[in-house]
Formats: C-alpha cells, sequence, structure tokens
C-alpha cells in the first residue's frame, strides 16, 4: 500500500511538473528563434544593402550564408559563435524549416516586403503561409521577422542626393573652363572633386554607376543620374535619382569676366579701326586666343560701327538679343 501511495505521488507530481517543463522548454525555444529571426532580418537587409535586392524565393535564406552568384554579394551575412551558419538559416529551434515568403500578402497589407516565419511551438502555421494572407493580427504563436527595404532606400537616397550635388558642381566648373560638360564623370577626377571622390565614388549607394546624359539644344543641359534601387535606367523616371546641369550659369560667368577685359581693351583704345571681324579685331587689341569663344565654346561677335563685343548668349543665335551678353547687344 506504501508502494501503492508513493507511485501515486511521484505520478501526481509528474503530471504537474511536465506541463510546466514543456512550456519552460517551449518558451526557451520561442526565445531562440525570436534571436535567430532578428539575425536573418538584419542578414537581409545588408544582403538588399550589397545587392539591391532580396533573395528570390528560389534562393531563400541559404543566399545568406553561399553565394549564389549575384554582383555585390559580400556574404555570408550570418555569423554564430558556434555551429554552422547553414543550420541558422535550416530550420527554427524547433527543429522545423522557416517560411521565406517574398512580397507577401498581408493584414494590415503593405507590412512588409519580405517575411521570415517560425511555425512555432505548435509545429503548423497559423497566421498564414506561403502564397497565402498573413493575418499579423492573429498569429497565434507564429512567430515573424518582418523585413523591409524602406530604411535602407531612404539612407541611400540621402547619400545620393549629396554625391549628385557634388558631381553637378563639378560638371558646372568643368563647363566653366572648357566650355563643354565632361563626356564621362571620370574626366572630374582628380581637378574638379576632392581627392576623397574618386574611384568607386562614381557608382551610387546601390553600387550602379551614375549615368550621362546630354540633352541636344542650346543652352546645352547634362543630366547625371542614379539609377536608384531597382538598378534599371528609366531614363530619368520611376526611382531614378536625377540632378539637370544647364551650362547657362556656368557660360554666363565666363563670358561676363572676358567681355569685360574685351570692351575695356576696346574702350581703351579708341583709334583703332574696326574691321568687324573679332579675331582680326582682338588681335590688333592685344588680346590673345583665348579671348576668341566665349562660355559656351562659340565665337564672339563685335559691332563695328557701336564699337562693343558681343557674346551670342546661351541660344547661340546672336540676332535673338534678350540673351545675348550684354542683353539686347547683338549685330
Amino acid at each position: 500500500m506504501e508502494v501503492i501511495v508513493a507511485v501515486a505521488i511521484v505520478a501526481i507530481m509528474a503530471g504537474a511538473v511536465a506541463p510546466v517543463v514543456f512550456k519552460q522548454i517551449n518558451n526557451a525555444r520561442s526565445a531562440a528563434t525570436l534571436d535567430e529571426l532578428s539575425s536573418l532580418e538584419t542578414a537581409l537587409v545588408d544582403f538588399y544593402d550589397d545587392t539591391g535586392r532580396f533573395p528570390s524565393e528560389a534562393e531563400g535564406l541559404a543566399a545568406l550564408v553561399v553565394d549564389p552568384g549575384l554582383a555585390g554579394w559580400e556574404g555570408p551575412y550570418l555569423q554564430t559563435p558556434s555551429g554552422n551558419p547553414a543550420d541558422m538559416v535550416a530550420s527554427d529551434a524547433f527543429g522545423r524549416p522557416y517560411i521565406y515568403d517574398l512580397a507577401p500578402a498581408t493584414t494590415p497589407a503593405g507590412a512588409a516586403d519580405l517575411l521570415v516565419a517560425s511555425v512555432g511551438a505548435n509545429l503548423g502555421p497559423d497566421g498564414g503561409n506561403l502564397n497565402a494572407n498573413w493575418d499579423l493580427n492573429d498569429l497565434q504563436d507564429d512567430l515573424l521577422a518582418l523585413v523591409n527595404a524602406a530604411q535602407v532606400d531612404r539612407a541611400n537616397r540621402g547619400e545620393v542626393a549629396g554625391e549628385l550635388e557634388a558631381l553637378a558642381a563639378a560638371c558646372r566648373d568643368y563647363f566653366r573652363e572648357n566650355a563643354a560638360f565632361p563626356g564621362a564623370l571620370a574626366d572630374l577626377d582628380g581637378d574638379y572633386l576632392d581627392q576623397g571622390f574618386s574611384g568607386d565614388a562614381f557608382r551610387d549607394a546601390w553600387g550602379t554607376d551614375y549615368a550621362l546624359y546630354q540633352f541636344a539644344g542650346l543652352p546645352v543641359v547634362l543630366r547625371v543620374s542614379s539609377l536608384g534601387p531597382d538598378r534599371t535606367d528609366d531614363n530619368g523616371g520611376d526611382d531614378d535619382l536625377v540632378v539637370l546641369i544647364s551650362s547657362a550659369p556656368p557660360g554666363r560667368e565666363k563670358t561676363e569676366t572676358e567681355l569685360a577685359v574685351a570692351q575695356a581693351a576696346l574702350d581703351a583704345n579708341t583709334a583703332l579701326v574696326l574691321t568687324g571681324a573679332w579675331g582680326t579685331d582682338r588681335a590688333a587689341l592685344g588680346l590673345g586666343a583665348g579671348f576668341d569663344l566665349d562660355g559656351w565654346g562659340l565665337g564672339y561677335g563685335v559691332n563695328a560701327v557701336s564699337r562693343y563685343v558681343y557674346s551670342a548668349g546661351p541660344d547661340g543665335n546672336a540676332a535673338t538679343t534678350t540673351d545675348n551678353i550684354p542683353t539686347g547687344f547683338g549685330p
């Protein structure tokens, strides 16, 4: 009888303790899984920052530890104190594979660009599943990492905006000295940009080369653009980041400076009989060949009757005197 009573007591105690122990084990597994999900979220953001996209569903989380042959990949993106990082992407602490859902359908809508889910202690999905809607208000024991690219893209856009402004300033300086925009950004290296702005600095924060495009017509306009997060040339639209640089301001600055010198020389030589051909009259005034062309690379004109030197302005047409320099002066 004593043995029977003792066994009964042990059974009762075991029945009371076992659920508590089981709950503690599951809590520990849930905590370990949440830690893994946090590491996976960080790794996926780093992967996106380097490559411009998240792993495809076919590549899955394995792309974080094994190079899928993607340009910009700088992994492995997971480090573990012990063991193999590949084990972390293979399964959660419950021994079940993670669900990797790219562009998931969620309630509320648009909650994430991708999610990674653990089915939790009950070993089955409750809040949703791959290619099904995830109800974020009713996950039950599912554990999720919601991953978004917005934070990375905001930081990259800020960096690119600063670089575009620096490139625009350098292009204006280049035009001011050469009466033409650079044919390639490498032409700016050294003389027009700080030493630190070279090499891969001509690549944007998404690892893509900045693009140049010069519009036809006068005044000349140059577009410098980043292809944006999608790394696709959208001709200045969609997610491209763009700065437009007109040749009018840098050309005007050079032109006004040279005209002031040329007109002063002409005003000081009242005895000179002008031919009306600026190249000839410029030489007679003792001015060098550097005074032949205005800030847009076009020849200056001289009005032999009124005795003034002028530029046809940014439109290159001397007959439209509203933009001539000085304004209103022409043939």
